[in-house]
């Protein structure tokens, strides 16, 4: 199952710090009835601009509302106030707030000034749901008669599941009883928006000072009645130290919830199943895309419920390595509950937008990775899996670095342990492809396994890599042309074909995205039949032309990562496209920089496949690879390949490192450094030079400008123990 999106906007949920966006189409402002505070009093001067732009707002005039508007934005270091001031004017006008602004926020002559002022209500709201003060007066009016009290938790639903540990504070204060009726009912109110704060509640101990609290707890839970509550109702029901009071009441809260027989429930699996849906973002307490925070609230002993304002991106990931946490301490065997908390805690430092901290570690908190190499290769591999079928692409890069690390021949190519990388090896993107392919040759693997033939061609793709993306197109000849120089000039390596079989074979190092045309419908399944077959397409996004979008391939693309659709044609409006492709794929951007580190870690890999005894895999598939990138641009790039040839037993790999250090063109590090890996395959496999090839050489050991140079030259004649006629000749020279 691909993993779903963590982070839902459509869910409002209990764990948001801002339960409304600052500046949408669609806003919500809570009445929140006036108190006594000094905050919520109505400045006359703030009130009268309010008043000046309401009536010119909705009498057309246009320019006169934006000037008392922006009189108003003024005082929006005061938000609080500019609320106060506009509900005071929507009540003495008896019309409602929320609807007008909606309603002037459509207006183009006004949205200047009215997204800004809806941006300052929106804060305002902010303030009122999170002020203390606020909350503990709606506490108060929650006994006094059922009007007050509807009114009360009226306030109270705005403040979400803020309200709550003040809630708790009151129940567990004894000089507090008079409230405790009401509270019960009104944490029964809130509904959904309690569920957060609750459920971390139950991990209050059933002592004498708290079991009373404990109980309205679960009894709330119980009756609010979302599936979050079944695993710590289920635990406290059936544990052996949990008192008989508490026992029961959970039992008859799971009761009340559909639960015949609470005997029956298996805790841990329970934690088990809600932990999957914390982290795939769809269990009932979820975070708020819309909000930069959600809380994290757990339960002290003194303080009682405390939060830590945690980034919305991580907070399911968190949710998940609690309640995993839960089940391994049930149960220490439960591989599955350890390998999702790995994958939870290398989504949580994934998701973490630069800049920003999890609250919930500390500076001596371990890595991710400490915990996932301490956990070992099997744990690993069940992490890469998931985030692989997840098209989690950070996860699953952060796993096979960490894999790297620890794996070799006794865990990685164990039974049933290749499965993932091999799987990796076919993902959309070619740094993870890059990864797990760096991860098995590094392992030296020193028998078959399924999917070997995999790792070469994928090191010799890693190679070519220079930054720039690999564009295959296919379509009819008389637009092919045009079509593949477009895209160079917007910044591709392209090439081109005018059918599938022609576009398999067409010799690019490496393609990311492919483009085709449903010229021909048949011809577009079949290079998707081709793409799945052959490793070097396998990863690679597909884009398809279509002449609309109600083509049968946009139902496919609706489903599938790997394709896309499109109706554009122009090669600067494809860009923008193919792009969009590529991120949907879960392709990771790749610039210069770390093409190049790509390309020289995949020589030396192949270097120390090279110069392993008894490993498996077939480095023939690199060698055109490596002497085309003798050509390249980048010296380091060209210095690292020539000492992989080097290592490699082949005539032609000879050959192009003579020819390479012979060249005119080349410059002194580059000779020196192609002559020395001469030598080195001279020393290991021996002559493999053509007869005029060593005469070339000769003639370079004889001509050439440098000293240093001339001398390597001679290395690498000396190493190829050459007969004695033939060093006369070149002595005699």
């Amino acid at each position: 199952m691909m993993r779903m999106p963590r982070l839902f906007p459509s869910v409002v949920v209990a764990c948001c710090a801002v339960t409304l966006p600052v500046i949408v189409p669609q806003i919500s402002f809570a009445q929140v009835a006036p108190t006594k505070s000094p905050a919520n009093s109505v400045d006359a001067s703030l009130k009268g601009d309010v008043d000046s732009f309401w009536h010119y707002a909705k009498t057309f005039r246009y320019d006169m509302a934006s000037a008392s508007g922006q009189k108003v934005l003024e005082k929006k270091d005061q938000p609080v106030a500019v609320l106060a001031a506009f509900e005071a004017v929507a009540a003495d006008r008896k019309e409602n707030l929320e609807q007008m602004m909606l309603r002037w926020q459509q207006v183009p002559e006004l949205r200047e000034t009215v997204d800004p002022i809806a941006a300052v209500l929106a804060d305002a709201n902010r303030q009122r749901r999170t002020d203390q003060s606020i909350i503990e007066a709606n506490i108060l009016r929650l006994p006094v008669n059922e009007q007050t009290y509807l009114m009360a938790i009226g306030h109270l639903r705005d403040s979400g599941e803020l309200a709550v540990p003040l809630m708790l504070d009151y129940l567990r204060n004894p000089t507090k009883k008079e409230y405790h009726a009401a509270i019960r009912r009104a944490l029964v109110d809130l509904g959904r928006s309690a569920l957060n704060p609750l459920v971390a509640a139950t991990e209050m101990p059933s002592n004498e000072r708290d079991q009373s609290t404990l109980l309205v707890v679960i009894a709330a839970l119980g009756d609010i009645g979302y599936d979050v509550s079944i695993p710590p109702l289920a635990y406290l029901a059936n544990d052996a130290k949990v008192p008989a009071v508490v026992k029961a009441a959970a039992k008859d809260a799971l009761k009340r919830m559909g639960t015949a027989d609470a005997a029956s429930l298996n805790a841990t699996n329970l934690f088990y199943e809600i932990a999957q849906k914390y982290y795939y973002g769809t269990a009932a307490i979820a975070a708020d895309v819309r909000n930069p925070v959600a809380y994290y609230w757990q339960w002290d002993q003194e303080k009682g419920l405390t939060k830590k304002d945690v980034p919305s991106a991580i907070f399911g990931d968190l949710m998940a390595m609690r309640a995993s946490r839960m089940v391994l301490s049930l149960d220490a065997n439960r591989g599955d509950a350890l390998a999702l908390w790995l994958t939870a805690n290398y989504g949580r430092e994934v998701q973490l937008a630069p800049g920003t901290v999890d609250p919930t570690r500390t500076a001596q908190t371990p890595s991710a990775h400490y915990y996932g190499v301490a956990a070992g290769a099997k744990y690993l591999n069940m992490v890469l899996a998931r985030a692989l079928n997840d098209h989690q692409t950070g996860t699953a890069l952060a796993a096979i670095k960490s894999l790297q690390k620890i794996g070799g021949q006794s865990n990685l190519f164990a039974p049933k342990q290749t499965e993932s990388l091999v799987a990796a090896m076919r993902y959309p993107d070619r740094v993870v492809r890059f990864e797990a392919a760096f991860a098995s040759a590094g392992a030296l693997p020193q028998s078959a396994f399924e999917g070997q033939e995999r790792v070469v061609p994928i090191l010799a793709e890693a190679v070519a890599q220079t930054g720039k993306p690999y564009v295959l197109v296919v379509m009819p000849e008389e637009k092919l042309n045009a079509t593949v120089q477009g895209l160079k000039d917007a910044g591709y390596n392209a090439a081109g074909a005018t059918n599938a079989e022609a576009a398999a074979a067409v010799n690019l190092p490496a393609v990311d995205v492919i483009y085709i045309t449903d010229d021909n419908a048949a011809e577009v399944d079949k290079l998707r039949q081709l793409a799945s077959q052959t490793p070097r397409l396998q990863g690679a996004a597909m884009v398809i032309g279509t002449k609309s979008a109600a083509s049968p391939f946009s139902v496919i693309a609706a489903s599938n990562p790997l394709i896309s659709v499109t109706q554009a044609t122009k090669p600067q409006d494809l860009k923008a496209v193919l792009e969009a492709a590529r991120k949907k794929a879960g392709s990771l951007p790749m610039d210069e920089k770390v093409a190049t580190e790509y390309a020289l870690k995949a020589t030396e890999l192949i270097g120390q496949l090279a110069m392993s005894r008894g490993q498996v895999l077939d480095l023939s598939a690199a060698n055109n690879t490596l002497m085309q990138a003798l050509q390249d641009s980048r010296t380091d790039v060209v210095k690292a390949s020539g000492v992989a040839l080097g290592l490699t037993n082949s005539r032609s790999a000879q050959s192009a490192l003579l020819a390479k250090a012979a060249d005119a063109k080349s410059d002194e590090q580059v000779k020196l450094s192609m002559y020395r890996s001469l030598t080195t395959s001279a020393k290991f496999f021996g002559n493999l030079l053509e007869a005029q090839e060593v005469k070339d050489l000769q003639k370079s050991v004889v001509e050439e400008a440098s000293a240093d140079v001339r001398s390597a030259a001679a290395e690498a004649h000396g190493a190829l123990n050459l007969p004695a006629d033939q060093v006369k000749a070149m002595l005699l020279k």
